[in-house]
């Protein structure tokens, strides 16, 4: 299978093979251990409710690191010269000013594999995300949702 390349900053690879190890830890010991003493605790494994939980917790930590390895296998690390100061792309890190409620923040250009909302980093196949990409200082762009529209200004980017 011919993969397309993913970009991720250095934290985001760094915090990809962190979540990885820590899945896998999960995955091969300690889900295991939970298995056999719930195994042996357990009677007859299908009225053993804790046993088939601990079975769908491994299919989904199964799923999950399959997820992880597949990004990683195809990442790219943005080095950091390859992110500019002057125009917004992915891993630009730079303040944002919502003219509608004139409210600002920082927020960093990330690929959709690195989203992470509650830390201000938004995808750059978001619509947001997007309208940002290749925008300089002071540039304004104009973004529809279902809601309605909003105005954003590129206020300071940095690296």
């Amino acid at each position: 299978m011919n993969q397309e390349t993913i970009y991720l900053t250095k934290e985001g690879y760094e915090l990809m093979q962190q979540e990885l190890e820590k899945v896998e830890k999960t995955l091969y010991e300690e889900i295991p251990e939970k298995l056999k003493t719930s195994k042996l605790n357990g009677g007859d494994l299908r009225e053993n409710k804790e046993y088939m939980y601990l079975q769908s917790q491994q299919e989904y930590y199964e799923r999950e690191v399959r997820r992880l390895q597949s990004i990683l296998e195809v990442a790219e690390v943005l080095p950091d010269e390859a992110i500019s100061k002057d125009v917004i792309g992915i891993g630009s890190n730079f303040l944002l000013q919502d003219l509608t409620l004139k409210e600002s923040g920082t927020f960093t250009l990330v690929s959709p594999a690195e989203v992470d909302l509650e830390t201000g980093k938004i995808s750059v196949a978001s619509p947001v995300g997007r309208l940002l990409l290749g925008k300089r200082e002071g540039d304004q762009v104009k973004a529809e949702f279902s809601w309605g529209s909003s105005r954003f200004r590129v206020i300071a980017i940095n690296k």
